[in-house]
């Protein structure tokens, strides 16, 4: 299963993706330096390319159909991605442009979701500073460890649903199934928000977040799902990033 990102189209005035190029067309010859590009937009769930790309480089992937403007923005939707319009704001994938990146390796969007947890600073911080406890840094630090090659983080919040880590939040006392907490739905509308409904997940918590966000990702990855506990969750999340640590070392 492969991200869909019809959003992202060059050519497209009416913010329909273009059509998938048909088998035997011509598949135009990039250097290192334009592949490096397509994968780094790859790795963003929209397919933006990072600021370290020149202009230069966007302005090639443009002439060959594999960056535009960023079509999720409707001050850009339907516009030409010209050289001037690149260098202002920036290039995002075409829908040609995310097959190009899967046809030279990139795979889908990786999103790693880890559960809020009880203990708690007492005043107003941001989501990523909020959680005190040692579980949740245990799946903190593991959730960094398997993102090492790209991706994003977030936290889910039994009062906030799909939370990034620099949103400012105050403390709570509720947990997912209790009266008032997010809804099944209610997360599913944040993922379809930020257009990650086809990303790879990974969630580390437990139950009762495996089920509240498998209605957004049918087929998300749930390692601690089955543990007898928290001190197995624990076993588990060690052996997980050692794991991603140790084949981060390998492919360098």
């Amino acid at each position: 299963m492969t991200i869909d990102h019809p959003r992202n189209s060059a050519t497209d005035t009416s913010g329909v993706a273009d059509r998938p190029r048909t088998a035997g067309a011509f598949t135009p010859r990039i250097t290192p330096v334009q592949r490096r590009a397509l994968l780094a937009g790859a790795r963003d769930p929209v397919g933006l390319l990072p600021k370290s790309v020149n202009l230069r480089t966007l302005a090639s992937l443009a002439d060959i159909g594999y960056v535009g403007l960023d079509q999720s923005r409707d001050v850009l939707r339907g516009q030409e991605a010209t050289r001037d319009a690149l260098d202002v704001w920036g290039g995002a994938l075409t829908e040609d442009g995310w097959q190009r990146a899967r046809a030279e390796g990139a795979g889908r969007f990786r999103i790693v979701v880890v559960g809020c947890g009880k203990a708690k600073q007492d005043r107003r911080v941001t989501a990523g500073a909020m959680y005190v406890g040692t579980f949740h840094g245990s799946c903190r630090e593991t959730a960094k460890a398997l993102l090492q090659d790209g991706g994003r983080q977030y936290i889910l919040s039994a009062a906030h649903g799909l939370l990034d880590l620099s949103t400012q939040i105050d403390p709570y006392d509720i947990t997912v199934g209790d009266p008032g907490s997010v809804s099944a739905d209610f997360v599913q509308a944040q993922v379809r928000e930020r257009g990650i409904e086809s990303a790879e997940v990974t969630l580390l918590a437990g139950s009762k977040y495996v089920a509240l966000a498998r209605h957004s990702w049918p087929d998300l990855q749930a390692p601690l799902a089955g543990a007898g506990g928290i001190g197995e969750m624990k076993r588990r999340l060690s052996q997980i990033r050692l794991a991603a640590l140790a084949e981060a070392g390998q492919e360098r």
